[in-house]
This record gives structure tokens, sequence and C-alpha cells, in this order.
């Protein structure tokens, strides 16, 4: 009973460490300066072997952007969206969907979720 005692303690402490680092990772890029978002990014949303292609064009005005995205086979998951910058986390939303909250990691990639915690990755084309 003591080693599982232990070893559940060990088991929490990792737990709890790890979502200290996640918390820490995420207010660094909420305090980052403000990322420059505006242009055409292309990549993919899914996991295992079922992904769509994505494709997302952003104009930027200070924190706030606005464009459209496009994911292949999901009308319901494309179309205008609107969103801000706030460091390096960006929020989207469609007209009747919160998209979720993203990732810029050095400026030409963004990573992060969509509706329904659907993984994305996307590089800004050049």
């Amino acid at each position: 009973m003591k080693n599982l005692a232990i070893g559940l303690l060990a088991l929490l402490s990792a737990v709890s460490a790890g979502c200290a680092a996640a918390r820490e990772a995420q207010t660094a890029a909420a305090n980052a300066p403000t990322a420059n978002i505006a242009g055409t990014w292309t990549g993919s949303a899914g996991t295992g072997g079922v992904s769509a292609p994505v494709t997302m064009t952003l104009s930027q005005n200070g924190t706030n952007v606005s464009g459209n995205i496009d994911i292949g086979g999901r009308s319901d998951l494309s179309g205008t969206i609107k969103g801000t910058v706030q460091g390096e986390l960006v929020n989207l939303s469609l007209e009747t969907v919160n998209l979720g909250q993203m990732m810029v990691k050095q400026q030409n990639t963004m990573t992060g979720e969509v509706s329904g915690g659907m993984p994305v990755t996307l590089r800004r084309s050049q």
C-alpha cells in the first residue's frame, strides 16, 4: 500500500509539473511582442491518417485580424474569420463557431487546435 501511495504521489507531481510548464509557456507567449500574422498560411488539420488541407488568408490591424479560412471537406469550419492576436497567441472565430487558440512560432509557423480538438499546423507562404 505504501508503494502505491508513493507511486501515485510521483505521478501527481509529474502531472502538476507538466501543467505548470504549459501555463508558463502560454503566459510567455501572451506577453511576447504582438506577432505579425498577415498573409497566407497553408498546412493541414487532423490526426492519425485523417487530415484535411487548410488555407488561411489574414489581414491584420494592430491586434485585430480578419480574413478567410478553408478547411478541405469541412464547410462548417470554413469561411470568413475574425480574431485577435495577443503576443504570439491567436484567437480565431467564424461567425457561428469559435475556432480556438493557436500559437505563432518563429513568425512563420502556427500551431494549435480548431473546434473539437482537431490539431492544425500552418506555415506562412513566402
